[in-house]
């Protein structure tokens, strides 16, 4: 009876381990992000999931994001798991990225309480009932400003129009979207109308708005790119746009004293989500690896270490506690950056606006002879 007993022991045991996947069964997960992520988070995912009884290999998609298409394309072929839109890819041109996404299941996420109220219910990525995105950083697109070239701080976005300004700074062209906006906010109009479409509604406004845009380019020194300026550029300039991402590092780097400008017409923020693509829905195990990956980004330690040397970008976990080092502190506003207001994030706009945008921008490098120049960026406007 015993020898009986110890066989069906051994049966159950076996099928058991047949039943359930083994530990040692590795989850591959591709992550498609911006690139400012800190060196050797994969790594310290891996570990985070291990704790958790996943064994995940996770790979960074390259190249990184630059624009919508390059998300669009990564889901459409299966390339990404996991993704990092900003917040305008979502609903762009009536909503096609949304369609390649599941549904965000805040269950599944253990931090999700721990996200700052304002981003527990958002708009941005709300399709009916569904949310598709959670939050995970935004940053605040600024004008910036070497100390030691201006007695006092620029205050509009007009500086870049500004003939005494010519060759001191570059112009932004990952997107077209933010050097547009704060082209129209430079005179002084709202950035609703940016959203609505109104600047190519109203003739008068869209000559003046397309005036202002080609005599930046005709001022600007030439482009940068990769979310970032380049330091040595930087040491040949006194104006910059930026999302703040390289202004600790280069004063540093350069001996010099960047410092944010907050512009009177008011701020254009972007912010960046996390997703996961909608090919996961019968794939169990990866999903749980996305999900994990997800609430991994958005966990109080690792926001803080994103944050780190950026004072400009701003988390969503709201245990958050800043303490700024001096020479973070050095390149932040004397007054307080403006609170977040969804209502200024780079809105996303139909198909029809974008493309009269985008031909707004091509005939400003025309008429500004930067065509060429312009080859060496990122945006797609053609």
């Amino acid at each position: 009876m015993q020898w009986r007993n110890r066989i069906v022991s051994l049966f159950m045991m076996l099928s058991s381990t047949l039943a359930a996947p083994s530990f040692a069964d590795v989850v591959k997960l591709n992550f498609l992000e911006w690139g400012y992520l800190p060196i050797g988070y994969e790594a310290r995912f891996q570990a985070y999931a291990k704790a958790r009884g996943v064994n995940v290999e996770l790979s960074s998609v390259t190249p990184y994001i630059t624009d919508f298409d390059s998300i669009y394309g990564a889901l459409r072929t299966q390339k990404a798991d996991v993704v990092m839109p900003a917040n305008f890819f979502l609903k762009a041109h009536h909503s096609p990225l949304i369609k390649l996404l599941l549904p965000i299941d805040n269950s599944r996420l253990a931090n999700f309480q721990q996200l700052r109220p304002i981003f527990q219910q958002t708009q941005y990525d709300k399709e009916g009932e569904q949310h598709y995105a959670i939050a995970h950083s935004y940053a605040l697109f600024s004008l910036a400003f070497d100390q030691d070239q201006f007695s006092q701080p620029p205050t509009s976005w007009s500086q870049l129009n500004n003939a005494d300004n010519t060759g001191q700074f570059r112009v932004y062209c990952d997107q077209f979207e933010p050097v547009l906006i704060s082209s129209m906010l430079a005179l002084g109009e709202s950035p609703a109308l940016f959203e609505n479409g109104q600047i190519i509604k109203d003739h008068a406004l869209q000559e003046r708005v397309q005036n202002t845009l080609t005599m930046r380019l005709k001022t600007a020194q030439g482009f940068w790119g990769n979310q970032e300026n380049n330091c040595a550029d930087l040491r040949q300039q006194s104006l910059a746009t930026t999302w703040g991402l390289e202004l600790v590092k280069c004063n540093q780097e350069n001996n010099q004293r960047w410092k944010i400008a907050v512009a009177e017409e008011g701020p254009i923020y972007s912010l960046d989500t996390l997703a996961i693509g909608k090919h996961l829905v019968d794939q169990p195990d990866k999903l749980r690896a996305a999900y994990l990956l997800i609430d991994f980004l958005i966990s109080q330690d690792q926001q803080a270490l994103v944050l780190q040397g950026v004072p400009t970008v701003q988390g969503v976990n709201r245990l958050l506690n800043r303490e700024f080092t001096a020479e973070e502190q050095a390149v932040l506003p004397d007054k307080a950056l403006p609170e977040f207001d969804e209502r200024l994030l780079i809105p996303p706009l139909s198909a029809n606006i974008k493309n009269r945008y985008k031909r707004m921008m091509i005939n400003a490098l025309e008429a500004s002879d930067t065509q060429n120049l312009s080859k060496e960026c990122n945006w797609d406007i053609h």
